[in-house]
């Protein structure tokens, strides 16, 4: 790629000027990747450590639902179930991390339908489940929002080495080549025009010898 460019002083001093801009970026670059993978390691304990209270929680809510199926029976479990709405709402926007847009995602409260028995009349297990598993939505929805967190910067992340890789294996050394290359034809020009010079002084220098003597 070097042979093609024009050797000239004027292509030499751009070249350098655009090599030193270059390092520039690419060590913005390298601290832009140090700090999506501060944030990444950030959201990624928080991640699991919501996944795990997840875990225990939905553990406390079959336990007691099948303790409640026990008391109450399958047919009455079912059509308390059969009485609630079949979905819910949350409210979604976007947030910028860094440069990247990230969602922010919350579950409207108003939309988990109320407790559809009376403690006294049901078995408390059931209460119980109810209740866990109202807390256990926000922490899903935090999952939620925390997973796609972490793949939008593990994207950005991997969009960031991708401009790295590029700039060490292809636009760094071509200017290295390219400048090197120009220095050495510059050079090369330098030294036939010293011998040249030289030349001339000596043909100049005989031609003064002669007529002198």
């Amino acid at each position: 790629m070097s042979q093609k460019v024009l050797p000239t002083k004027i292509n030499l001093i751009q070249f350098r000027r655009q090599l030193r801009l270059i390092t520039v970026i690419k060590r913005l670059l390298e601290n832009k990747r140090e700090v999506l993978l501060l944030y990444l390691r950030t959201y990624a304990n928080e991640y699991e450590k919501i996944y795990n209270e997840v875990n225990e929680t939905m553990k406390k809510v079959y336990e007691n639902y099948l303790q409640a199926v026990a008391a109450e029976g399958i047919s009455n479990i079912e059509e308390i179930a059969l009485s609630q709405k079949p979905s819910l709402e949350v409210n979604s926007s976007i947030k910028v991390i860094f440069g990247v847009k990230v969602p922010v995602i919350r579950l409207n409260k108003d939309s988990i339908p109320p407790k559809p028995f009376s403690d006294v009349e049901t078995s408390p297990y059931l209460s119980e489940s109810y209740e866990e598993m109202t807390e256990a939505l926000n922490k899903v929805i935090e999952l939620v929002e925390l997973e796609s967190t972490i793949r939008s910067l593990v994207s950005e992340l991997r969009k960031t080495q991708r401009l790295i890789n590029s700039i060490d294996n292809y636009i760094l050394p071509f200017y290295r080549r390219s400048i090197k290359f120009i220095k050495q034809i510059l050079e090369d020009r330098q030294r036939e025009e010293f011998s040249r010079l030289k030349i001339i002084r000596r043909i100049l220098q005989r031609r003064r010898e002669s007529g002198a003597g």
